[in-house]
């Protein structure tokens, strides 16, 4: 099974590597976001198609499920770029910082490590649909999914609002409604939720220690790439508003007192239908 994972590992390293180039022609580092969540898409998907994984249960499941997400964020990332055609300010900011020398620097520093993150983060979906043993959907399944689609559906909100701030008020400015006003980073929220549900499925497929992809994901996200990154990078070029904004409204998890908030208002808008 090693020498599978590593040939399908392969997959995702191929990518990586046609990007650098790319990258360099374009003077935009970011085009390496097109290839995170196709992929591990692709990864799931040729190792469940080379193990002929049975068309029924869980690990199908499963498999359906990262292609959706893969595809959802492919897709969104790869019009984002395409839009806004300019290198994205994390990516901008290590260049600046690792010049000169950064073409070279960023194939090992930005597509080799994400390459390497990204088998890590999917190796237990990848031993998950290739195992033998069919398993049957249960109510499990079914919980571990909705956790995978609310994900998905959180981050397409979430960007759906922030693309029309952006059409309506620019670049320069803050976005605080909308999901916004629950949590400062609500796709990082909803990634979360995907790779809890993912994880789950792969932990009912047998891999107990799936749960480690998510911890992977939630410590990159919280203090490495994401969150960390944007907030000082916020507070840098909006000093006027940005400091306040995060004292009021948490990084990912909204306030009990926001919770008991929705959840009456939940109930007030039943009880008026």
């Amino acid at each position: 099974m090693a020498i599978d994972i590593f040939s399908i590992w392969l997959i995702s390293l191929l990518g990586f590597l046609i990007l650098w180039p790319v990258s360099l022609l374009r003077r935009d580092a970011s085009v390496v976001d097109f290839w995170w969540g196709p992929g591990v898409g692709a990864m799931v998907l040729v190792a469940g198609l080379r193990h002929d994984v049975p068309f029924t249960g869980v690990a199908v499941l499963l498999m359906s499920l990262t292609v959706i997400w893969a595809l959802r964020l492919g897709l969104h990332l790869g019009f984002r770029r395409i839009i806004e055609g300019e290198e994205d300010a994390r990516y901008a900011e290590m260049r600046e910082a690792w010049s000169p020398g950064w073409p070279w620097k960023s194939l090992f520093i930005v597509f080799i490590l994400q390459s390497v993150l990204q088998g890590l983060i999917a190796l237990p979906l990848l031993v998950a649909v290739m195992k033998d043993d069919p398993v049957a959907m249960t109510a499990f399944s079914a919980v571990a999914s909705l956790f995978v689609l609310a994900g998905i559906a959180l981050q397409t909100r979430a960007d759906l609002e922030l693309d029309r701030h952006r059409a309506e008020n620019g670049h320069g400015t803050l976005l605080t409604s909308g999901l916004r006003a629950y949590v400062r980073h609500p796709n990082y929220l909803g990634e979360i939720f995907v790779w809890g549900g993912l994880s789950a499925l792969a932990v009912q497929l047998g891999v107990l220690w799936a749960p480690l992809s998510l911890v992977l994901v939630t410590g990159l996200l919280r203090y490495v790439s994401g969150v960390t990154i944007i907030d000082e990078r916020m507070q840098r070029t909006r000093p006027s508003v940005y400091p306040d904004y995060r004292d009021m409204v948490p990084a990912l998890i909204p306030r009990m007192s926001t919770l008991q908030h929705l959840f009456k208002r939940g109930l007030q808008s039943g009880n008026d239908v």
